[in-house]
């Protein structure tokens, strides 16, 4: 709880008193990123928290961020900046009550509801009272620290990554905006190994929230330094000028999306935070490059791309994508991008949105909240667990995506087609395995049908034994989002196979 009051008020003295206490305590590197990231709605990923450190958590949140002087709160909307109500007091004193006969620390239901009273008078005044200390520290500037920024509990890299854009390399054309996360190393510990993670069209680099925690505490054999980065066009990063020469002038394609990876991997900042200096010729190799729908296709694209000279990927997990353009949705991309624009027409070429569009400043304004309410909806239909919290998120997530840059990812996904040279790519140029992945729920099954499609014909066109399709139950396009606990398991029993 004080932790979490620290990182709400962005008191990195709170901070740093407390977070060694919180590690002796037994709380792992993921919770501590939990507690840590204020900017992912509660809950999180299911089995993280216990049920009574969840309610504790909200507990906290109710009351630090409905105060006035919290800046995080005005900032959020209702949905996430969750209010305080009585039911949340009577739930947090029924999982105090669970916790009390689970310990035999009172005997009889009057000791035990006296117990849960005083425990929950407690933790009232040590929130309200770390909200008064972590203020104080703030304003007197203890040790020179406000200002500085609570910190992780890892270390945690925010890059802007200057790449080229097309191939072969050229001058620098747009920069990808990468975060990292990597484990500080105790002598004798096994070297963790490196992961790579690619979005959707129409999310950021955010939409992995949910999971990371997961992978940051990883098994009781591996953990796992991570690499998020926004693909271009999308989140923080930009998008290059289109070409001015040649008959494909788009400005992204699912290739052109697996070289920004390929980019990212050998540029200098990722040299010196993986191989400890950008000019070492040893490179170490990636353990997975992941992606989700646009991100999927990347790392399929990405399989086919990888020189042997390169560094190496080991394997790529693509989920709820495919390997071409489905019938159809070339037509269905060019719909959509002709709702963000308020126009009419029936062309299926997309971006076409002809002299009847309402305009740039409709498409940021109105348009595309419009794609958010039937894009989310179509993500996650009837019999997702998505929390409201996190279809907030999303919702968000989707409105703030830079017009062009939907229109450019848009445009890539709305034709390409990767099997030509696809199933030959496995061993040959470094990727020894895939995983291919999707949510039951995606497209009615149609998603999941098409990969295990993919896998057999893979199979039999000499990828036998080295690629594997699974399934998440009862969940929708972005399994990482509505499930993520039996994605983040089921990714990780797999890559912890070879």
């Amino acid at each position: 709880m004080i932790l979490r009051i620290a990182a709400l008020n962005n008191a990195p003295f709170e901070w740093i008193q407390h977070e060694p206490i919180g590690t002796v305590e037994g709380l792992s590197t993921g919770q501590l990123y939990a507690i840590r990231d204020t900017k992912t709605p509660l809950p999180p990923l299911a089995g993280l928290f216990t049920d009574l450190q969840l309610v504790a958590l909200e507990f906290t949140d109710a009351v630090t961020r409905t105060d006035g002087l919290s800046a995080l709160a005005s900032s959020l909307d209702g949905d996430t900046a969750r209010k305080f109500t009585i039911d949340l007091g009577k739930k947090y004193k029924q999982e105090l009550k669970k916790w009390l006969e689970a310990n035999g620390n009172a005997a009889g239901d009057q000791a035990i509801n006296n117990a849960a009273e005083d425990l929950y008078a407690e933790a009232s005044l040590v929130v309200s009272t770390y909200n008064m200390v972590s203020r104080f520290l703030v304003s007197t500037d203890v040790q020179g620290l406000t200002g500085t920024g609570v910190p992780w509990p890892l270390e945690r890299h925010e890059l802007d990554i200057s790449v080229p854009s097309f191939s072969p390399p050229s001058s620098v054309t747009h920069t990808i905006h990468t975060v990292v996360f990597k484990h500080r190393q105790k002598e004798g510990d096994p070297e963790p190994e490196w992961i790579v993670f690619a979005n959707s069209l129409l999310t950021s680099l955010e939409m992995w929230s949910y999971i990371v925690p997961h992978f940051l505490d990883g098994s009781s054999t591996r953990k796992y330094n991570l690499i998020l980065h926004d693909q271009r066009g999308h989140g923080r990063s930009g998008l290059p000028p289109s070409l001015e020469e040649g008959d494909d002038k788009r400005q992204t394609t699912i290739p052109l999306l697996a070289r920004d990876v390929r980019s990212l991997l050998l540029s200098r900042e990722i040299r010196t935070l993986i191989d400890g200096s950008p000019a070492s010729e040893a490179l170490k190799p990636v353990k997975a490059v992941v992606g989700v729908s646009q991100g999927g296709a990347a790392a399929l694209a990405l399989a086919t791309l990888q020189p042997s000279e390169h560094r190496k990927v080991q394997s790529i997990i693509a989920c709820d994508t495919s390997a071409k353009t489905a019938p159809g949705n070339k037509g269905a991309w060019a719909e959509r991008v002709r709702l963000v624009y308020g126009a009419e027409g029936s062309s299926d070429t997309i971006g076409d949105v002809s002299s009847l569009s309402k305009g740039n400043a409709y498409a940021r304004k109105v348009g595309m909240g419009d794609l958010a309410d039937v894009t989310v909806s179509r993500w996650f239909p009837t019999g997702s667990p998505l929390p409201p919290s996190r279809r907030a998120f999303i919702e968000r997530m989707v409105e703030q995506t830079d017009v062009e840059g939907f229109v450019a990812g848009a445009q890539a996904l709305g034709d390409f087609d990767l099997l030509p040279v696809l199933y030959s790519s496995l061993g040959e140029h470094g990727a020894e395995r895939a995983l291919l992945l999707a949510g039951s729920l995606d497209g009615a099954g149609k998603v999941g049908a098409g990969l295990q499609r993919l896998k057999g014909d893979w199979g039999d066109k000499g990828g036998v034994g080295k690629v594997e399709y699974r399934e998440v139950e009862g969940s929708g396009h972005l399994p990482m989002v509505d499930r993520p606990e039996v994605w983040a398991e089921s990714v990780i029993a797999w890559l912890e196979t070879f």
